[in-house]
């Protein structure tokens, strides 16, 4: 008798299979055909695609399935990276999330966790628009210029790098901040070198000061170990930001490292120990020092600077680039518009074109903070602030007489920081970390 066909069955793709030639038919045995497993392209662009919607959408919990289990551990908890995200976008509205062609062999960096490294992974152009103007200015340019990447497990593509919805993307100022208030030191080195030796120098006070930005190499690596073996978590300053404006919980014993200057000699002393115990680190270097020996004819008072090869390699291995001036020479807040752009925002562009990231912090530039606490300032710093917001900035560091490791989202702009001197003991440097 024929085959039944029941309602149920009929879209599937079936084979009957028979007892054998010349026999009569037995009984069929119902086989359904194997779907095609999409391409690795495919895969990607529709992951890609679904992603995005739900971050138009602001289906944030939906998103946390689609992340690969590194990205889910960078997170606190799904609740916290969905409450983050609300506080951060809540006040806008996404007009449009378009999505570009997949590209294979792209290596990706996190920039918060430099162990988190993959040589080959998918990149997706992605630009989002939003309606209404974005604090701080400049920040929608860049918001239309990100990419999220994936890979492939099991035949299925899973989000590594998340875009506009990552815990390193631009610091978007919200309409209301959660007013978090954090203990964070925020470490503050220059040179990482040998000492200089009194007969390097033309004058005692060159001398003096070069002496007090250095910290010996043995000196260094036994402060990281301090805080490798104590189970300190390093961040950057856009992850404090996360937590001052979006209140998304800080992993426990945060801290923060920062090179003023951009001194070459962190590059062979201090960066081979950033990359041993898995330290992100921000350098300020001078936009116009780069690549530059500053010396006498008679090769004394010298002063080597990274290199822009060395500044786009330290954004490669997960380390943060952000704004110290031309030549930390000018006292920012004594300024007039057009100065401070040259000066700070001229800088900025130049350094986010090499290292391929936004700038959005600077540290503060040709002399300590005017007042010896962080917290305080004065009608000529708040003046500052809204310049310094409308060249693209969302916030600053200091350099204090009294060194301090709290912040709130009101100090955003005059973060206090705590210089690493020379000679410091473990001591001494444990005691800093409370401060």
């Amino acid at each position: 008798m024929p085959f039944p066909t029941a309602p149920c069955l009929a879209p599937l793709l079936l084979t009957i299979v028979f007892a054998g030639c010349g026999t009569p038919r037995t009984a069929g045995v119902i086989v359904a055909k194997k779907a095609a497993v999409p391409s690795p392209a495919a895969a990607v662009t529709s992951a890609a695609r679904r992603f995005s919607r739900q971050f138009a959408r602001g289906s944030y919990g939906a998103q946390w399935r689609e992340l690969a289990p590194e990205a889910q551990a960078s997170w606190p908890s799904a609740a916290a990276r969905s409450a983050m995200l609300r506080v951060k976008f809540g006040g806008l509205r996404v007009i449009r999330v378009r999505v570009g062609r997949p590209r294979h062999g792209t290596p990706w960096q996190s920039l918060e966790n430099p162990r988190l490294h993959i040589s080959s992974a998918w990149t997706v152009p992605i630009a989002v628009t939003f309606a209404g103007t974005l604090q701080p200015s400049g920040v929608a340019v860049a918001y239309g210029h990100l990419s999220l990447s994936l890979v492939i497990r099991r035949h299925r593509a899973l989000v590594v790098g998340e875009g506009p919805a990552s815990l390193d993307a631009p610091v978007i100022v919200p309409r209301r901040a959660v007013q978090a208030r954090v203990h964070v030191p925020i470490l503050m080195y220059h040179r990482v070198a040998p000492l200089p030796l009194p007969s390097q120098w033309t004058n005692s006070y060159g001398y003096a000061i070069e002496y007090g930005l250095t910290v010996p190499p043995q000196q260094f690596a036994a402060e990281m170990g301090y805080l490798a073996n104590r189970h300190y978590a390093v961040i950057s300053l856009a992850r404090l930001a996360d937590a001052l404006l979006y209140g998304l919980p800080l992993p426990a014993r945060s801290v923060v490292l920062t090179f003023d200057d951009g001194r070459a000699s962190p590059w062979r002393y201090a960066v081979p120990v950033l990359r041993r115990d898995g330290f992100t680190a921000v350098f300020f270097p001078c936009a116009g020092l780069v690549g530059q020996t500053v010396e006498t004819r008679n090769h004394l008072d010298v002063q080597h600077y990274l290199s822009w090869t060395q500044i786009r390699q330290l954004t490669r291995m997960g380390f943060w680039i952000e704004d110290h001036g031309q030549k930390d020479q000018q006292v920012l807040w004594q300024l007039t518009p057009a100065q401070l752009r040259s000066e700070a925002g001229a800088s900025a562009q130049q350094l986010s074109a090499v290292s391929g990231e936004p700038v959005q912090f600077v540290a503060y530039t040709g002399a300590l903070w005017p007042y010896p606490l962080a917290s305080e300032v004065g009608p000529q710093q708040l003046a500052l602030f809204r310049q310094l917001a409308r060249l693209g900035y969302v916030g600053g560091v200091t350099d204090t007489r009294i060194s301090s490791a709290t912040e709130t989202a009101r100090s955003l702009w005059h973060l206090p920081r705590i210089r690493v001197s020379p000679g410091e003991t473990p001591a001494g440097f444990a005691a800093a970390l409370q401060h």
